[in-house]
């Protein structure tokens, strides 16, 4: 009777190690979308090399940082509001007066639309508990959107920023939207990448 018990016992032991399956099996899928991706913002850009890329937090879709010491900040984000008052919240931070006016401000383009150019130099007071920094400067880009306004801002000590300029309007012109987030109508061909 013992060999018995010992046999069962054994037996169920063994039984009890078997390796788990390994396979899977897929009974559905879905399209990609745009959170599968890395293209925030729904759309692709082609950042200059120096520029290096941070993650991208809740309210910058976007966020850079290049110079000495990485320095200045180049960030990306969408926001409410109306243009005027988030251009002159911008020139606050450098304690600049108000415009009464979108006459007041540069013309531009980002992602194929109108947008609005917002300068200022002097001391940043960025807020959020971060401390004034004098000698900064900022090249603000606001573009009205259908939901939300689309920012792009960059913020630096003065010399850096004027250094980055001209990289900072031909990043401007790289963004390329990403249209496979967009819903089809009935009838459309549905195109599936890999």
């Amino acid at each position: 009777m013992r060999i018995f018990v010992l046999l069962a016992t054994v037996a169920t032991l063994l039984t009890s190690c078997r390796q788990p399956e390994t396979s899977i099996k897929v009974t559905e899928t879905r399209r990609l979308t745009l959170h599968d991706k890395i293209y925030p913002g729904d759309f692709k850009d082609q950042p200059p090399l120096d520029w290096r890329r941070l993650p991208g937090t809740q309210f910058r879709l976007i966020n850079f940082v290049t110079g000495k010491d990485d320095s200045v900040e180049i960030v990306m984000g969408e926001t409410q509001g109306e243009v005027l008052g988030n251009a002159n919240r911008w020139l606050g931070q450098f304690g600049l007066t108000p415009v009464q006016s979108l006459d007041f401000l540069g013309k531009t383009a980002l992602l194929e639309r109108n947008a609005y150019l917002v300068e200022g130099s002097g001391t940043y007071s960025p807020g959020m508990g971060r401390p004034p920094k004098e000698g900064y400067a900022m090249i603000g880009v606001i573009r009205d959107h259908p939901s939300n306004l689309i920012t792009l801002k960059m913020t630096g000590p003065a010399a850096e920023v004027e250094a980055q300029r001209e990289a900072l309007f031909k990043y401007m012109q790289s963004f390329v939207p990403v249209e496979d987030g967009q819903i089809k109508k009935p009838g459309e061909e549905e195109e599936t990448s890999e």
